[in-house]
């Protein structure tokens, strides 16, 4: 009943009302254009930084090394980054693109895995291990397009003659300029690693490329030094001294288990010559041996145990602890070693042999060795050889247990073309990093900067968008601030005035029993039909406004952006801020009406 009354009172006198409601959509309509083009020039400079992953690109300035374990470390503990992947150095990433026509473009190579934020956001694939993916320019230059191949061509100037490496590629994608206008390709990054080594002399056999190979070198923790006489004082100093050696101690026949996997004989007397951190070469070995020529002394490469996993063809596997073993073995323990083990010459890792216990005969089969060391693993195929002796151990030739010892040390890895063990990369020179989100950048900025990785980032540009929407919103908010009291007064005083009109009709109202929290509805429900007719006539002058500024800048505006705009949630809160203000003057008024004393309504009758 009560909002009836208010509505019916509202059309009697509609002209007063017309005039209110007027005035509260001239107080409300600039606060609507003002917040919709702050919110609207925000969002879309905002998600101009946020769609453009280059906003979100960190580049190391200046070179270092970045092992591949810091990759793993930095993906696996930092959320704030949505992908990382390794670079070669700068030099090594320049090649020549040349196209099924002849045309030649220089390139400049970049690394991509699944992930790349960079294809992915600009509606590219990622490339296959054969293909690529062009930029615009790189694409132009040499006139071709997506699904066409081309030739890499990497060069190279060994002893004065110039050497060419061609490897075919497909091209897969292309991206538009938006995303680079540099003239590059992106590729695996196994390419990449591949045309570095090739620059810097080494061959590539997956791609046929010749040059030096990169094999793995035997490594040792020490050497074992068995001698028919008790070595002297002076003796032992001399075996560490400018041999690469540091420590020496005598061990006695368990000991020697522990270390060599055997027992030796009881009239040799063994002695353990050893490194403290970095491992010893087989020049080190020599020198032992040279220092000890004539004496009737033997010197065994040792090694500290490995823990490794043999993996039979018929998915049977066994765990067992790796020894070196070299020819002296029937000579220091008596035992019978299988004659197509022995003897080690020093050969490289080529048909690399392994002796098990416990099995007569070699198995039939592919049969696959790994073993692990850290975050390294190594799996090369073997052949096993028979041997007896105590379970659950297995022996190498020295050579092979000194370069399988060198995983400790850095990654090697078995390549199959070329059947040996190669060393791979100690690290890389740079890398491709992007941030989870604008808002992470300076966060990874500083992890980096922490670790002494100077960083170039585009954290001006999102400092730049984020001091004007501080700005935007505080001068939002001063004039918000202005408009809201004015409006606040301007309603509060016509429905003061209103009741204060209207008291002889309240009064009656009370006499015919109405309550005061129910007179209190009267100007509450007024307010809030005033101010909800000025809000609406306030969102028709907003849209017509609005579609007027975006028309005149759609010139400068993507198909999905708007320079002012509303969006739904802050369309609710300032319905709800509206009524709001609109409930707290009607407030303000109706204190006024429950004052009212129902005696004045008998004395003016």
């Amino acid at each position: 009943m009560i909002v009836k009354l208010a509505i019916k009172d509202i059309l009697h006198d509609w002209l007063l009302s017309v005039c209110l409601i007027l005035a509260v959509a001239a107080i409300i309509a600039p606060l609507l254009i003002l917040f919709g083009l702050k919110s609207g020039t925000i969002q879309t400079l905002r998600g101009r930084l946020v769609e453009d992953p280059k906003n979100r690109e960190i580049r190391p300035i200046s070179s270092r090394s970045f092992h591949e374990d810091w990759f793993d470390k930095m993906q696996a503990d930092y959320p704030e980054i949505s992908f990382v992947i390794p670079m070669t150095r700068q030099i090594s990433t320049s090649v020549t693109g040349v196209s099924s026509a002849g045309t030649a473009a220089s390139l400049s190579l970049m690394a991509t895995a699944e992930g790349d934020p960079l294809l992915l956001e600009n509606g590219v694939e990622i490339p296959h291990q054969k293909g690529c993916v062009l930029t615009s320019s790189a694409a132009s230059h040499l006139g071709i397009k997506v699904g066409e191949d081309f030739k890499l061509r990497t060069g190279r100037i060994i002893n004065g003659k110039t050497e060419n490496g061609t490897l075919s590629l497909r091209v897969t994608g292309i991206l538009n300029e938006r995303a680079s206008g540099l003239k590059a390709a992106f590729v695996r990054l196994e390419i990449l690693s591949a045309v570095e080594d090739y620059k810097d002399g080494r061959a590539v056999p997956l791609y046929g490329w010749p040059g030096e190979l990169p094999i793995a070198y035997p490594v040792y923790n020490g050497a074992v030094v068995f001698t028919p006489q008790p070595l002297g004082k002076l003796d032992g100093l001399m075996l560490v001294n400018n041999t690469g050696f540091t420590n020496i101690k005598e061990i006695g026949a368990e000991s020697a288990i522990e270390i060599l996997g055997y027992r030796p004989l009881p009239e040799w007397k063994c002695y353990l010559v050893s490194v403290k951190k970095n491992a010893a070469t087989e020049e080190s070995v020599k020198a032992v041996r040279n220092k000890l020529r004539g004496t009737g002394a033997v010197v065994v490469p040792w090694v500290k145990q490995l823990n490794v996993t043999i993996s039979y063809p018929t998915d049977q596997t066994k765990n067992l602890k790796l020894f070196a073993i070299s020819d002296k073995v029937p000579l220091l323990s008596g035992l019978t070693v299988n004659p197509l083990f022995l003897p080690d010459h020093g050969e490289k890792k080529r048909n690399a042999r392994i002796m098990v216990p416990g099995i007569s005969t070699p198995a039939s089969g592919q049969m696959v060795f790994s073993t692990r060391t850290g975050a390294r693993h190594l799996s090369l195929p073997i052949s096993l050889i028979p041997g007896q002796q105590s379970p659950g151990v297995a022996f190498a030739p020295a050579s092979l247990a000194g370069m399988i010892n060198l995983l400790r040390y850095r990654n090697i890895t078995y390549d199959t073309s070329s059947d040996n063990l190669m060393l791979t990369r100690r690290g890389y020179a740079g890398f491709r990093l992007y941030a989870r989100t604008i808002d992470d950048v300076d966060k990874v900025q500083t992890v980096l900067e922490r670790q002494g990785i100077t960083v170039h980032t585009q954290k001006e540009r999102i400092g730049e968008v984020r001091r004007l929407d501080r700005y935007m919103s505080l001068i939002f908010w001063l004039i918000a601030t202005v408009g809201v009291i004015g409006g606040i007064s301007a309603l509060t005083a016509s429905l003061y005035a209103s009741v204060e009109r209207k008291k002889r009709e309240l009064n009656i109202l009370r006499l015919l029993g109405l309550l005061k929290r129910e007179i209190v509805l009267f100007p509450v429900s007024q307010g809030l039909l005033l101010s909800g007719a000025g809000l609406l006539l306030a969102s028709l002058v907003f849209q017509l406004v609005a579609l007027v500024i975006n028309h005149l800048f759609r010139s400068h505006l993507r198909t999905t952006e708007s320079l002012c705009t509303l969006s739904v949630t802050h369309s609710v809160i300032l319905v709800a801020g509206i009524c709001l203000c609109a409930v707290l003057s009607a407030v303000l008024a109706a204190l006024q009406a429950i004052r009212l004393d129902p005696a004045e309504a008998l004395r003016d009758e």
